[in-house]
């Protein structure tokens, strides 16, 4: 599915815990190398992962997103009454109901906005951004914040547990992935584009055919069932992004050496590396969250953006990522 872009960006923010903890550690805990044969070292040195952040206990997906926005509404230099339109686009939100975007909004202060949330795992951002861009396009908002707040360290603080009590290795393919995430507030400010610059194009496309290579749910007694097969899903994403790269390049009318930054979902090394000689981009162009944040799932886009501010007429291409599969290919000017 091929849409037009009509907004730019205008704030950008993010929000990383304070509380760091290291993948040797959790190897460590879960005796890695004595009951699995697997090395302490194997989610930093090969994974690529050396630590991520774990929020505060207490913290609700809302607080990292509202933590975020406020550093979005600062750098953006507009009043929160401005913004008439937010969405929530994290994997868990506050409650089954209402809307998590609501507390957002009380606690950010727009209270003239209409809020909702959206969900589509990793890749619900980008989503949420092509969604509010229509919204902008039809007169239905001037002003939208687009924000997250994911806290995935539950679910790893869950496989921690079931590893540790766990010496049958098959267990240990499941639930590693689950290892590697790390929690993440992030938000972008966007408006209708007056110039040549903000989004172009969004390619989206999706593939139901792998929803059982990473999942979670919760049982009838509220049990965490499910597993993360990282290896098979990051095959399958590489495969299907480059699927659809030449296309994407051709509605932009733009080459690879046109990018000035690659900003794509992480979920580690290889992967990474992948997206970039995919899209022919040089790495140095690509920047990582993956070292020191690990998979911080939705916040992941909105937060290389704020690690990595391009400048004012740089081109940037998007590939964004989530399980079911759904992935995304965006070309913006800064």
């Amino acid at each position: 599915m091929l849409v037009n872009g009509h907004t730019s960006i205008i704030g950008i923010g993010s929000y990383m815990p304070h509380e760091i903890v290291k993948s040797v550690d959790l190897m460590a805990e879960i005796h890695s190398a004595e009951k699995f044969g697997i090395s302490e070292n194997f989610i930093s040195d090969v994974i690529g992962i050396e630590e991520r952040r774990v929020a505060v206990h207490g913290h609700k997906p809302s607080d990292l997103a509202i933590f975020a926005s406020e550093v979005a509404l600062k750098h953006s230099g507009i009043n929160a009454n401005e913004i008439d339109l937010i969405i929530f686009c994290g994997i868990e939100r506050d409650w089954i109901e209402p809307a998590t975007a609501h507390r957002v909004q009380q606690f950010i202060g727009a209270k003239n906005a209409t809020c909702f949330d959206l969900s589509n795992a990793c890749h619900g951002f980008m989503n949420g951004v092509s969604v509010a861009d229509a919204m902008i396009a039809t007169g239905s908002a001037s002003t939208a914040l687009i924000c997250t707040g994911e806290k995935p360290s539950n679910i790893m603080y869950e496989a921690l547990r079931r590893l540790s009590e766990s010496d049958n290795r098959a267990d240990v393919k499941r639930w590693l992935g689950a290892l590697t995430v790390g929690d993440a507030g992030g938000a972008i400010i966007i408006r209708r584009s007056e110039c040549q610059d903000g989004f172009c194009k969004f390619n989206f496309s999706s593939n139901g055919e792998h929803t059982s290579l990473c999942y979670y749910e919760y049982d009838a007694d509220g049990h965490v069932e499910g597993q993360m097969l990282m290896k098979s899903i990051s095959i399958e994403i590489v495969g299907f992004h480059r699927q659809m790269i030449r296309d994407t390049y051709h509605k932009l009318s733009w080459k690879p050496t046109d990018i000035d930054w690659l900003y794509c979902h992480q979920v580690g090394a290889k992967p990474h590396y992948q997206m970039a000689e995919l899209a022919e981009i040089d790495t140095e162009k690509a920047p990582i969250t993956y070292r020191k944040f690990g998979n911080i799932t939705s916040a992941t886009i909105p937060v290389n953006f704020h690690f990595n501010p391009p400048e004012k007429g740089d081109k940037i291409l998007i590939l964004g990522t989530g399980s079911g599969l759904s992935i995304s290919q965006t070309g913006m000017v800064f």
